[in-house]
């Protein structure tokens, strides 16, 4: 994520109780035909749909606030069912998660019509999105469908259940685990991974940020995932120190220094002949989405959204359920790190993605040089595997919780997923 301005909802709830702007007035919002409906859905930026890389420049491409409709009009309700038929019960694979994204645009994507109201809207959107009721007459022109707002408030918008359904893997995990070993016989399991093909990031019609733009990622090797993150017993059996304020063998290390996590792999490397590392961004995306294209709404995981990397009271890891792969905590308060460089989402295909290079301008960086970017922590009410953060070389990280890591082994080639 960049830098959040706080989501306004205070501000949003004073306007649209507010008498005075409880309906058009004084020539703030442009003529529209009578009759006001109210519909419900995910409200953003236009601009954060454009193929072409987010510019914070109102004049750099539509800024145009729009809603994604969920709940409304007798059309609406029909339109959505129609679309939802269309959603395979399996889940989405990435032609899915395409034509289900474009169907939503094609179908239930209205522009706010400019004005007062509309200039306040995209003031709270602009960065991410939110869930609101917008009320208001409704017309075409242009091509496309308009409300003129007269009123707006937070509302509450229930998914269609196909997409509130747990995410079920096209591909199954490896049977038995690698078993890392370290000193004083600890052991740590990591699952073998197929290699596949994700759509990474967020869907429009979801809640979500701007830099989590919806791009295929094709992943054309296994990898064995670590079962949990790296706990405190583990980091100092390797490394002969832990870095963590709560103390705790069970707990996650927290606060690792960049370069002591990549000494941590280093270590356990050459005590295990294999090859050990931070997951990629798209890695850790992939296996925490048990390697599917389904929306990612948090009320999904309510099973395995776990505290622990939490500040100040972080619990053990395995304190909850694990997705179905099997893995654990992948949803936690802390932030996992990967081994990529912060930056927002690309938008266009990947295959096996590294991440931006150090000096690639889209890299992320605060007064202590080069950000991290991290995973699965909470951001406000969000907790979603979609949702990324920042951490710093030093161990601290903005969105609040702790930098916690889980860790890959290289596995051997396979053939090649997506082709």
């Amino acid at each position: 994520m960049l830098r959040r301005r706080r989501i306004g909802i205070l501000t949003v709830m004073i306007v649209a109780l507010a008498p005075a702007v409880a309906r058009s007035s004084g020539g703030d919002e442009p003529p529209g035909p009578r009759g006001d409906v109210t519909i419900k859905g995910n409200v953003l930026c236009n601009r954060a749909t454009d193929l072409k890389p987010w510019a914070w420049d109102p004049g750099d491409g539509d800024h145009t606030p729009i809603v994604y409709a969920l709940e409304g009009t007798p059309a609406i309700a029909e339109r959505l069912q129609e679309i939802m038929k269309e959603y395979p019960d399996r889940g989405l694979g990435v032609e899915d998660a395409l034509k289900m994204q474009d169907e939503f645009g094609k179908h239930l994507k209205y522009y706010i019509s400019p004005g007062r109201l509309a200039e306040k809207i995209h003031k709270d959107v602009e960065a991410g999105s939110q869930l609101l009721a917008l009320t208001g007459s409704i017309h075409e022109s242009g091509g496309k469908k308009w409300i003129t707002v007269t009123r707006y408030e937070p509302a509450e918008v229930p998914f269609p259940a196909k997409m509130r359904a747990a995410d079920r893997p096209f591909a199954p995990r490896g049977g038995e685990p690698l078993v890392l070993k370290t000193r004083g016989g600890l052991t740590l399991n990591c699952f073998l991974l197929p290699a596949g093909r994700f759509l990474q990031g967020s869907p429009f019609y979801q809640r979500r940020y701007q830099d989590e733009y919806p791009h295929e990622v094709v992943l054309t090797r296994p990898f064995y995932m670590s079962e949990i993150p790296v706990t405190q017993e583990i980091f100092e059996a390797v490394m002969g120190k832990n870095p963590s304020l709560s103390k705790g063998a069970r707990l996650p290390v927290e606060g690792a220094a960049f370069a002591d996590i990549l000494g941590f792999c280093r270590l356990l490397s050459r005590e295990n002949g294999v090859t050990v590392r931070l997951p990629t961004d798209a890695e850790w995306e992939y296996a925490a989405r048990v390697g599917t294209s389904n929306p990612c709404l948090t009320e999904k995981y309510k099973d395995q959204l776990s505290e622990t990397g939490s500040k100040p009271d972080s619990t053990p890891v395995r304190s909850k359920q694990p997705n179905a792969w099997g893995l654990y905590d992948m949803l936690s308060g802390g932030w996992h790190v990967t081994g990529d460089y912060k930056s927002d989402n690309v938008r266009t295909k990947q295959v096996d993605p590294k991440g931006p290079a150090a000096n690639d301008p889209q890299v992320h960086r605060d007064a202590t040089g080069l950000l991290h970017k991290t995973r699965g922590g909470p951001h406000y009410d969000h907790r979603r595997p979609n949702i990324h953060g920042a951490a710093t070389q030093n161990g601290t990280i903005w969105e609040g919780g702790s930098p916690i890591f889980r860790i890959v082994v290289e596995a051997g080639p396979s053939k090649t997923a997506g082709d």
